[in-house]
């Protein structure tokens, strides 16, 4: 393979493989017992495997990567299946099972063949039978029974499908063995599009036209880089294509990265939502206990009057009845706070190495420090910070009580 066109390649190759373990990731933060979620991350693997063999099969020619290769683009199509078939909730006609567990079976063997003998056979055959199952999944996808499915699911499959449809012709750059003209592979664009559906099924608040016009908004910035690189630097059509292919692959895989954050940000609030909502309540410190998985309150230490036996308790309770949650950043816009009151804070947040102090009960005063340098410059945390705080004090407040 040329230099250029192996470079071009595997950045585009690379960038799919980084989306999809991010994706993974993101995954693995969430329970794994849901069958349909073994079966996405059936998929993902198989893909990952896909396309970390492949790459380096053409930096070394190793010959056991290339058998790695075939065997795993042979089983795309039935992961792919088993996927959908979870989606749809539904058995796929038989035949279209036999169709590609057959065919994964038949490529498992046909990549023992030697290449002198297996080529261009195997390569051709190969590319029909993704062609053929991505079309026909596709097919069911669109055809499907929607009234069986909640709006949910019927999303999830609309996405799945969108993917394939923008896969089937996109698959052709990808066997230039085929079609030696093409300037560049682009079924990593097709996978990194897919991993930007899925990562958003997590936001709910994200619909297919937003989805849809943020790639549209994506790929224009993508062409209009690319025009301005190659008009820069006077490059020909070929490697203009091939800089506004890097370019999206670049970008999609930037907006993947921020989309699992902004997920993890989610399941955060959500994980807090469903303790404050169904969590122990018979006694602070249960309740508190209960949230010690959350980056909120993880590794937080309760301190008691014991604790603060050393301290001015009325300046501490003038304080902490203006500010039950108090930390470094209120030295700087709270100019009420006396020189007392800001002294002892200082002396309690560098004692407990604590970025925050927050009022859990007030007769006894009890507080809890916390170490979280990243609530002070984001404010949504901020404020789930502040409803942990009045949740506590509201417990402490009415005693114990026997759990819900």
């Amino acid at each position: 393979m040329d230099r250029s066109l192996l470079i071009v390649d595997s950045v585009i190759s690379l960038a799919a493989l980084g989306a999809i373990l991010v994706l993974i990731g993101a995954m693995g933060r969430e329970p794994s017992s849901v069958p349909l979620k073994r079966r996405l991350r059936f998929g993902l693997v198989v893909l990952a495997v896909l396309l970390a063999s492949r790459v380096a099969d053409w930096w070394t020619g190793w010959g056991l990567l290339g058998l790695i290769t075939v065997v795993a683009a042979g089983l795309v199509p039935l992961a792919t299946l088993l996927l959908t078939e979870g989606l749809l909730r539904r058995h796929t006609p038989f035949s279209v099972k036999v169709f590609v567990a057959g065919g994964a079976l038949l490529f498992a063997f046909a990549g023992l063949l030697p290449d002198q003998f297996a080529e261009p056979w195997r390569f051709a055959l190969l590319f029909g039978f993704q062609l053929a199952g991505f079309a026909i999944i596709a097919f069911l996808a669109v055809r499907r029974d929607r009234t069986s499915l909640s709006p949910a699911e019927n999303q999830a499959v609309d996405r799945i499908a969108l993917s394939l449809i923008l896969i089937l012709p996109l698959l052709a750059t990808d066997y230039r063995g085929l079609f030696p003209d093409i300037p560049v592979r682009l079924g990593g664009l097709a996978i990194l599009f897919l991993c930007w559906l899925m990562i958003s099924l997590g936001q709910r608040t994200v619909s297919h036209r937003d989805t849809l016009f943020a790639f549209v908004i994506l790929f224009a910035a993508a062409l209009a880089g690319g025009w301005a690189i190659a008009t820069a630097f006077a490059l020909n059509e070929t490697q203009t294509i091939q800089t506004a292919a890097i370019v999206l692959s670049a970008a999609l895989f930037g907006v993947i990265w921020k989309d699992s954050v902004t997920l993890r940000t989610e399941q955060r609030r959500e994980n807090l939502l469903v303790h404050l909502a169904h969590g122990d309540i018979s006694t602070t410190a249960g309740f508190l206990d209960g949230l010690q998985t959350h980056p909120l309150v993880e590794g937080s230490l309760l301190l008691k009057d014991r604790d603060l036996a050393d301290l001015d308790p009325a300046l501490l309770t003038s304080l902490f009845d203006r500010l039950p949650v108090a930390g470094l950043a209120d030295f700087n816009r709270n100019s009420s706070m006396s020189h007392g009151e800001a002294e002892q804070l200082a002396w309690l947040l560098e004692k407990y190495e604590a970025t925050h102090l927050m009022r859990v009960c007030r007769v006894p005063l009890q507080l809890v420090a916390l170490n979280m340098p990243s609530v002070s410059v984001t404010p949504g945390a901020e404020a789930e910070l502040r409803v942990v705080q009045r949740m506590a004090q509201m417990i402490s407040e009415r005693g114990s009580v026997p759990a819900p």
